[in-house]
This record gives structure tokens, C-alpha cells and sequence, in this order.
């Protein structure tokens, strides 16, 4: 059988994920899927890069992301209150420790939805991300510290596929779990990092401390459902 590339995969699932694409100062909002942005966050937190570390934003512009909505889920809001000196969008700040000001701020999750996260790039890289998700550095976590994974992050890499599209359209969807859903559904969304996509995400790392992101293009279809039962399932490094 002629080889594929190699190409690796994550499952990201767990009882809530919050993946920001607009979060600014109070307002923290969740995106659909997972963002680029949180999805090298997850690596970097692996390989122990800290925020800020330029290596991030190499890691970034060297891999590729595709992912498939295996269970979108659903949408909360969470209301925490911050009280104490706060920034204001001037550079300045408003309250003080003898007189604290207090905000609301409202935080958006994803409840019990399930990714199917496919990376390409140089094989080099490839593995040395799926060693450290063997044995991580820092804690894995899906977009925000208080949001662990239900399951192993890893699945592993494989050279099955001639790339990611190909992953995405007949990878196996693991159906462990899945008691909830009430019939199988015909079709998957899916997302892939494509410079002539139809769609744009503000989730691609920028080099610098700041956390600032820029744009990148995605073309945005569907997939029918693929076989339930994987006969050749990803294999480890």
C-alpha cells in the first residue's frame, strides 16, 4: 500500500472547552472549534513553552490544522465577578485596594463536545509534539486552566492518508460515548487551513509577548459520517 503523509491526530473532548477568538478584557467568548491558537497553546503546554515564547509562533506558521466537529455540543455562559484594581482600555485603571472596583465578567463554553484535531508539517515536528504529549511538561488543558480532557489527548500519527481532507472525510469517528446522541448524524462539519478558503479565523499566533493574533484562512464543508469500527486505526510513534 503506497504511504500517506504523516500526519497527527488529537481528540479533543471533555465535560467543557473554551477556544476565544474575540476575548477582550470582561467579555471572554468561545468559538465553535478549536482554535489554531488554543490547539498550539495545548502543544506548546506539552513541549513547556511558556506565553510569550517565540517558538510558539514557529510552531504555528509550520503546521497545518484541520478539524472535525464529531459533537458539537452546547453553549453556556458562566457570570464571575473580578474586584480589585482593574485595567481600563485607556492604559489606565479604575479602583484601588482601599476602594476596589468590581466587574461582571461573562465566560462562554462548549459543553460535552468532541474534536477530531488533524496536524500536518514537517515529520520532525510531528513527532517531537507526540513525544511531549506522551509525557507533557505542563498540564493539557481544552482552552482555559479550569476545562481538563475527558480522555488521553494523543491518538497518535499515521501515514494512512494522503493528507489532511483525506483524514478528515474517512478517518473513523470513535463512537465511545456517544450513547447521548439519538441517531447517527449524516454529515460533519469540518474546518481546514486553506489560503483560497472561504472563511477567516483571528486565531494564528503573532511572534511577541503581547497576545495579539492575526487572520488565517479556512474553507469550511462537510463530511458524510465515516465507518464507526476503524480498520486501520492511527498508529504510534
Amino acid at each position: 500500500m503506497t504511504m500517506g503523509k504523516t500526519l497527527l491526530f488529537l481528540r479533543l473532548e471533555g465535560p467543557m472547552q473554551s477556544w476565544g477568538l474575540r476575548s477582550r478584557w470582561d467579555m471572554r467568548d468561545t468559538g465553535e472549534e478549536p482554535s489554531k491558537s488554543g490547539v498550539i497553546g495545548l502543544l506548546g503546554a506539552a513541549l513547556g513553552y511558556g506565553r510569550g515564547d517565540p517558538r510558539l509562533a514557529e510552531l504555528d506558521g509550520s503546521l497545518r490544522l484541520g478539524v472535525r466537529v464529531e459533537q458539537s455540543g452546547s453553549r453556556a455562559v458562566d457570570f464571575q465577578t473580578v474586584t480589585g484594581k482593574l485595567p481600563t482600555a485607556d492604559g489606565g485603571a479604575k479602583g484601588s485596594r482601599d476602594d476596589p472596583s468590581t466587574i461582571v465578567s461573562p465566560r462562554e463554553y462548549l459543553q460535552d463536545a468532541a474534536f477530531l484535531v488533524v496536524l500536518d508539517g514537517p515529520e520532525e515536528t510531528l513527532r517531537r509534539c507526540e513525544r511531549a504529549l506522551r509525557n507533557p511538561r505542563w498540564p493539557i488543558y481544552l482552552g482555559r486552566k479550569g476545562c481538563p480532557p475527558a480522555r488521553p489527548v494523543l491518538e497518535g500519527t499515521s501515514e494512512r492518508y494522503v493528507d489532511i481532507e483525506d483524514a478528515l472525510r474517512h478517518h473513523p469517528w470513535d463512537w465511545e460515548g456517544r450513547e447521548v446522541l439519538r441517531e447517527t448524524p449524516q454529515e460533519l462539519r469540518c474546518s481546514l487551513e486553506d489560503a483560497t478558503g472561504n472563511a477567516s479565523r483571528p486565531d494564528s499566533i503573532r511572534p511577541g509577548r503581547a497576545r495579539m493574533y492575526g487572520r488565517r484562512q479556512v474553507r469550511v464543508f462537510a463530511v458524510s459520517s465515516p465507518e464507526t469500527q476503524p480498520q486501520d486505526p492511527a498508529r504510534g510513534g
